[in-house]
């Protein structure tokens, strides 16, 4: 029997045809102008746009205007022969921004470049994961600066207090002493691994704590009624201007923290000078972000000196005040688990201004 036949193999137009409209990736044929040629089902889903309202459009309709320069080097890079590969962050149409692996590819006809198609792949969850991996990694350095400073030291100061301890008669007054001090190593170690566990719980509890809708201007007055004794001692004031209706969907108890540790430093390193006077203000809702500003008078601190240790783990600005360092490092935390981020302004005698937006 003649062997069976093979069946007809699909011409080369309907195979690129189908690798061009079917793949994943966004796909633009362009010419020297930057004009759309032809444009993938993944990109006229992408802007939310028909195909005949792509193509024979500038590709710079599409693009937010701080990135157009960009594509238009690259492009002309391709069409001087060369295969261009680059990474960008930017939306495109109306969709969210997000982050883009770009390769331009110049077709040749005769050796001469005669358009050049465009491959965009979305790798924000890639950018996304290696982040996180930045973000564990500065986490676990200063993990690795408390077990070796912070534990290690009064550890070690035990240690041999209590072999000393063994040395000295007990009632006399050099046993009371090295009682004593080995009492409060013990508490400040026992202190520095209190502070572990909270921050490994808040930690563990990012992903499965429970969002609401919490009115914003309750939670403050709140924190300010549960701190109205300390600001009466001192004098002080705390002014808030929150809309009654703003609420921030978000978990209860974080926002409860953030606000209680931003009263308590302003109470904390209030200046000697003046009366306290702290302002707390939000903004937003309706679709735009939720902005947070809480300002005082207070003493303030040198931020150029302190730089990017702002809001570490048990770093200090004010010596001559009592205080552990651990309470802008929780307010950072609760924030980015809301999504958001913090930022701080200040001088030294001038107070600080703490300002949070979250999406």
């Amino acid at each position: 029997m003649p062997p069976k036949a093979r069946p007809p193999i699909a011409t080369t137009e309907i195979r690129f045809r189908s690798l061009f409209d079917d793949t994943p990736e966004l796909i633009l044929y362009q010419n020297e102008k930057a004009t759309i040629l032809d444009a993938n089902r993944a990109f006229l889903a992408l802007v939310a746009e028909p195909k005949d309202r792509v193509v024979d459009r500038p590709y710079d309709d599409f693009l937010p205007p701080e990135v157009q320069p960009l594509f238009q080097e690259k492009l002309q890079e391709a069409f001087a022969g060369k295969t261009v590969r680059f990474d960008m962050y930017a939306a495109q149409g109306n969709s969210a921004p997000r982050h883009w692996d770009v390769v331009k590819v110049p077709l040749l006809e005769n050796g001469v470049v005669i358009g050049v198609h465009m491959i965009a792949r979305d790798i924000t969850d890639k950018m996304q994961a290696q982040q996180e991996i930045v973000t564990q990694n500065q986490d676990l350095q200063q993990f690795t600066y408390i077990v070796s400073h912070n534990l290690r030291a009064p550890l070690a100061s035990a240690l041999g207090l209590a072999d000393l301890l063994g040395t000295e008669e007990p009632g006399s007054p050099y046993f009371e002493e090295t009682r004593t001090h080995l009492q409060a190593s013990l508490h400040q170690l026992d202190r520095v691994l209190r502070d572990m566990n909270t921050i490994l719980s808040i930690r563990d509890q990012k992903s499965v704590a429970e969002a609401e809708a919490v009115p914003l201007a309750d939670v403050v007055q709140q924190v300010v009624q549960n701190l109205q004794e300390v600001v009466d001692q001192c004098g002080g004031t705390v002014r808030v201007a929150i809309p009654a209706d703003l609420s921030l969907r978000a978990n209860r108890a974080y926002l409860y923290s953030i606000f209680f540790n931003l009263l308590s430093n302003a109470l904390q390193y209030r200046a000697d000078e003046r009366p306290l006077v702290v302002t707390v203000t939000a903004t937003g809702g309706a679709g735009q972000p939720t902005r947070l500003t809480v300002a005082d008078n207070g003493s303030g601190f040198d931020q150029e000196q302190a730089g990017d240790d702002v809001f570490k783990l048990y770093k200090r600005f004010h010596p001559h005040r009592p205080g552990r360092g651990l309470g802008l490092y929780l307010i950072k935390t609760h924030v980015e688990s809301l999504g958001g981020h913090i930022a701080v302004y200040s001088r030294v005698d001038e107070g600080a201004r703490f300002t949070i937006v979250v999406p």
